[in-house]
């Protein structure tokens, strides 16, 4: 069995073929999906969905390159969200630079340095996991986690790229994100970087509908591909695949206590 712990069910690309989705993904071996928050105007349909099916669940939180939506409202629905009991992280959240103009981003970078921890905050007070979105931006995300590391009882490094700099950088516990990235021919970086990693501390996730593993690379991904994943992964470290599906779900079971 696999648990999807990565994977945006609530964009609309998904929206005419939900169940269809769902259902195979099932059949698959898929027993658990988690919708990550990102854009918080796509929090109903999230909080919807996990409602309607009883494997899904979300988390709560939104994306820095959507901190500009951060207001007094935005920040009250994150912190109400928490307490439904479908809620198992706060996430996505971090810091992105990818696209900063480096001659002037000191305020963007403050502004999402607040949201960040503000959300940091929200989860250590209700004793839940975040789930870390970073690009470009692993020094400042390790900078700020470890003002929070000793009350954090846990953590995933989304969408993990292979950066020896998130490899025992924290005192909580930490958790690496492998998906379809594993699988691309450019990603060898990643790869070496697995093999100093215990499999005790990996999950698997898709990040749909992006970033689908070969041979669908620049498809619309789905949690379908999840199996795939997981064999890419065994091929990586030379296990049994059947040994990746039972570490990564005992995995994500203990992170997110589903």
């Amino acid at each position: 069995m696999y648990i999807d712990t990565h994977c945006h069910l609530d964009n609309e690309k998904y929206k005419m073929n939900l169940d269809e989705i769902i259902s195979n993904s099932l059949n698959l071996g898929v027993e658990k999906i988690i919708i990550p928050g990102a854009d918080i105007n796509d929090l109903d349909y999230a909080i919807n969905i996990a409602q309607k099916y009883d494997c899904i669940h979300f988390a709560a939180g939104i994306h820095p390159t959507e901190v500009h939506n951060l207001d007094s409202n935005t920040k009250a629905k994150i912190k109400d969200s928490v307490s439904h009991p479908k809620c198992v992280a706060i996430g996505e959240i971090g810091l992105d630079y990818h696209y900063f103009d480096f001659n002037d981003c000191n305020e963007a970078k403050l502004l999402q340095e607040r949201a960040f921890r503000f959300q940091i905050e929200i989860a250590i007070d209700n004793k839940i996991p975040i789930i870390i979105h970073t690009r470009d931006s692993n020094d400042d995300i390790i900078r700020i986690l470890n003002d929070y590391d000793s009350d954090i009882i846990g953590l995933v490094f989304h969408c993990f790229g292979g950066d020896n700099k998130l490899l025992n950088a924290l005192k909580c516990p930490i958790y690496y994100g492998i998906g379809g990235v594993v699988s691309f021919k450019n990603a060898q970086i990643l790869r070496d970087c697995l093999q100093n990693i215990p499999l005790s501390s990996l999950v698997l996730e898709t990040d749909a509908p992006y970033l689908a593993p070969t041979p669908h690379r620049g498809k619309i991904n789905t949690p379908e591909y999840i199996p795939l994943i997981a064999s890419h992964l065994a091929q990586t470290l030379n296990l049994d695949v059947n040994e990746i599906a039972s570490n990564t779900t005992i995995n994500a079971k203990k992170l997110f206590s589903i």
